[in-house]
């Protein structure tokens, strides 16, 4: 009786720190945004052009003085559709990285490095006054890192998770108002970063234990 009392706060222990970390961290700190944005827009639903301009990136607002808008166009987003919808891809990649072996400076590199290198090589494609917001760019890093570790390591999933992200970027790719340069230039800087040897100094677990033990329970989106 008392080895299974154990047994079962051990287990509880595990549940707990599996929510904990760089993902959840990241989730929370658009959540703040989303917030902030939306009491100064007075609007729950839709984000007011005020916190847009405050928060979102644009080359004109960018070269004006609001140099601290590439940081935080990443964690602002237009309404609560927005990002609700990229929160669930945030946490699906996000824990795949985790479950990887990923540290946590390995998951904020990812999604800060990522995130803003889609903003910078996406923007000259638009005019100076279009604005950027969302986490959509970083997110796809985190795929394309996932995606670029399967490629390192030469496992088994790295085709069928290229073909996810295909998939995903096709998807996205249709709906209004979407920055598909920012999807793509995250996506490719993150297959970059995730099979170069720099990058494999994150995984603080072995890739073989890792792939034993989920071994089958690959998240992919379709």
């Amino acid at each position: 009786m008392e080895r299974r009392r154990y047994i079962d706060q051990n287990q509880s222990q595990k549940d707990d720190e599996s929510i904990e970390g760089p993902t959840t961290n990241l989730a929370l700190v658009n959540g703040i945004f989303y917030v902030i944005t939306a009491l100064l827009s007075r609007n729950l639903l839709f984000t007011q052009p005020l916190p847009l301009v405050l928060f979102g990136f644009s080359w004109h607002n960018f070269t004006s003085g609001l140099i601290w808008t590439p940081i935080t166009s990443i964690f602002t987003h237009s309404g609560i559709f927005h990002i609700g919808g990229n929160m669930i891809f945030l946490f699906v990649y996000g824990f795949k990285l985790e479950e990887m072996g990923y540290n946590d400076r390995g998951v904020y590199e990812a999604y800060f490095v990522t995130g803003l290198l889609a903003t910078f090589l996406s923007a000259p494609f638009f005019y100076p006054n279009v604005i950027f917001v969302g986490a959509s760019g970083a997110i796809f890093g985190l795929l394309g890192v996932f995606v670029g570790t399967e490629r390192r390591e030469g496992t088994s999933n790295y085709k069928s998770a290229l073909f996810a992200a295909i998939i995903l970027f096709v998807m996205t790719s249709s709906s209004p108002n979407t920055n598909i340069l920012a999807h793509l230039a995250g996506l490719i800087v993150g297959i970059i970063l995730g099979n170069s040897n720099y990058f494999a100094q994150y995984q603080t677990e072995p890739r073989e234990d890792q792939s034993r033990s989920h071994k089958g329970t690959a998240q992919y989106i379709q």
